[in-house]
């Protein structure tokens, strides 16, 4: 397999300021003005999801604590609120992100220059129809009672044929490209853009269209998530990390050659982790054990991109230079984010310690950990990066650019940390046979509100610079068309 991260010339050099890598007036490339219609049409759906989520995330949080908040109308009730605030979250802003992004990875790879740009962005409005039509639905009562299946049937067939238009159509174009190189990235996005179709049709089918009977339908159901959290998130997240860290560096990735290993380990063992989650249920014990081996396997795949990804931090001050990079700075602070949460679920899926944690907010705090502080992370480093190469402008305000970073990065450690704490803790209690009144802990409501606003105001500044940027008139994407 060859080499992604040619040494390119280091940048981002000094503190970041938001403004894009290379030195100079962005310019856009052929293959950037290709894809640029609908990577950007993917970004702007995202960001609009983004603060959709955030807003229903202060609600919610407000609720935990003030019950009475905005009781008056039966729809928006908390059950609700937070069935659409995940939804949004998933499917609205991470999902539309990472295939504008694994679109644009794949033509910068491939040198491939798009010709039918406009069948990724039929898919994308599909997509968001869809999603728009189940937000909808879910709020005048109609959705069901399994975590990202809560939207109509209906929407799972819409759902299908718009990711076969915007992100598996770029696969074929992968087929046609004019270099014959292949990149780990381009592996990840491949594997990522076939798990998550098959899955979630093969999940549909089981669970709600022709339901399966027992507690098969739970195995069914944690199987999804597992595949939908750490091969389509985790995974595209990972092809982004593997490009832009070399490439920002401007060296080569420290044991290159066992990213291979990585990525057909974590692809063989991520997906049948699920029974781990289903410790002391009434599924059978074997399937359970199968789940926790499954589950301890990830290591190797976490040793791999640990060898991959700090070893070459740790070489040449990348450190430094990596906090001093808009990019990487985003790109580093997923990574460590990434490797604890794969830690604490290879940790947490021992039957002693998933005794305590079981029924509390840790799992949740696991999850934000991958899915937040890892996934959108990237997501958030990867924009600074693509968005000035779309565009043909510079970032609006540095100043913005500092307070999403620090607003995001602070929000998410304290939100993790509390979650991961106080569920600890009521664990603890509840295992010491106290009554589950004197279990709760009221700070956590508390500290779940203050967090969401934070979220909410590094959002609004990342959306008020892209909004910025992608809303200047410029003619450069045409003009590199014409060129």
């Amino acid at each position: 397999m060859s080499q992604e991260n040619q040494p390119s010339r280091p940048s981002g050099q000094g503190r970041p300021q938001g403004r894009p890598a290379d030195t100079g007036s962005p310019r856009i490339s052929r293959v950037d003005a290709s894809v640029a219609s609908p990577v950007k049409f993917f970004f702007a759906s995202a960001l609009l999801w983004l603060l959709v989520s955030s807003v229903l995330a202060v609600i919610t949080a407000v609720k935990l604590h003030l019950p009475g908040f905005l009781n008056s109308c039966e729809h928006l009730t908390f059950g609700r609120l937070d069935a659409i605030q995940r939804n949004v979250f998933f499917y609205g802003w991470a999902s539309n992100a990472l295939i504008g992004l694994n679109l644009w990875l794949l033509a910068s790879l491939g040198r491939f220059e798009f010709r039918n740009g406009w069948i990724a962005t039929l898919g994308g409005l599909i997509w968001n129809l869809a999603l728009t039509v189940g937000i909808a639905c879910v709020l005048i009562d109609s959705h069901n009672a399994f975590e990202l299946l809560e939207l109509p049937r209906g929407v799972a067939l819409a759902f299908f044929v718009a990711f076969l238009l915007a992100a598996l159509w770029p696969a074929v174009a992968f087929v046609r490209r004019p270099t014959g190189q292949v990149f780990v990235s381009q592996w990840y996005i491949l594997g990522a853009s076939f798990v998550l179709p098959v899955v979630y049709l093969l999940t549909q089918l089981m669970v709600l269209w022709c339901p399966t009977n027992g507690v098969l339908q739970a195995l069914v159901h944690s199987w999804f998530l597992q595949n939908f959290l750490l091969l389509w998130l985790g995974a595209s997240a990972l092809a982004a990390v593997y490009y832009f860290l070399p490439k920002e560096l401007g060296t080569t990735l420290t044991g290159y050659y066992l990213s291979t290993v990585g990525f057909w380990t974590l692809f063989l063992f991520a997906g049948w982790t699920g029974p781990a989650t289903l410790l002391g249920s009434p599924v059978p014990l074997w399937i359970q054990s199968s789940g926790v081996v499954a589950a301890v396997m990830l290591l190797i795949p976490l040793t791999i991109t640990s060898i991959n990804f700090f070893g070459t931090l740790s070489r040449d001050s990348g450190w430094t230079r990596a906090w001093n990079n808009t990019t990487l700075r985003f790109v580093a602070f997923g990574l460590v984010a990434y490797t604890l949460a794969i830690a604490l679920q290879i940790v947490f899926s021992a039957r002693s310690l998933n005794a305590i944690v079981r029924f509390t907010s840790f799992a949740a705090g696991q999850q934000q950990l991958l899915t937040y502080a890892f996934v959108s992370m990237v997501i958030f480093g990867a924009a600074y990066y693509i968005l000035p190469r779309l565009t043909g402008a510079f970032w609006p305000s540095a100043k913005l650019v500092h307070l999403h970073f620090w607003s995001c990065a602070l929000a998410v450690v304290v939100s993790v940390a509390g979650s991961l704490f106080f569920g600890w803790t009521q664990g603890a209690a509840l295992a010491a046979a106290k009554p589950f009144a004197q279990t709760m802990q009221p700070q956590e409501a508390l500290l779940s509100s203050a967090c969401a606003v934070l979220f909410l105001i590094g959002h609004v500044a990342f959306a008020l610079n892209a909004f910025g940027m992608l809303t200047t008139c410029s003619s450069s994407t045409e003009e590199a068309r014409q060129a």
